[in-house]
């Protein structure tokens, strides 16, 4: 399983707004093959934010990451880009250890 991070700053009063274009987006994450789960985090009395997606394999997510037409990160960005303050930092991680509450241990090899 793999990780991408993105890290950035919302725009001034725009966090609801941020929310509502992110979830506009589930339809069109959700049909990329490789998804497995996304979530978006925003630090409580400042503008920092978190998207964190999770992806089957390396080539899945490096996939879903490149620019270009009818890439989902070209149908992605017009949607939330009016609510950042600037481009995101991407990063890329391996996921070596998961935690649920329903499972006890996870790991990734």
């Amino acid at each position: 399983m793999f990780a991408r991070i993105n890290r950035f700053e919302v725009a001034d009063g725009k966090e609801k707004e941020l929310t509502e274009a992110y979830a506009k987006t589930i339809d069109v994450v959700k049909q990329e093959p490789g998804f497995l789960e996304g979530v978006l985090m925003i630090e409580p009395g400042t503008s920092q934010a978190v998207s964190v997606t999770f992806w089957e394999s390396q080539e899945a997510m490096e996939r879903t990451g490149k620019p270009g037409p009818g890439t989902l990160l070209e149908k992605i960005l017009p949607v939330v880009r009016p609510f950042q303050k600037a481009p995101p930092v991407h990063k890329h991680y391996a996921v070596k250890f998961r935690m649920k509450k329903s499972t006890t241990r996870s790991s990734s090899a």
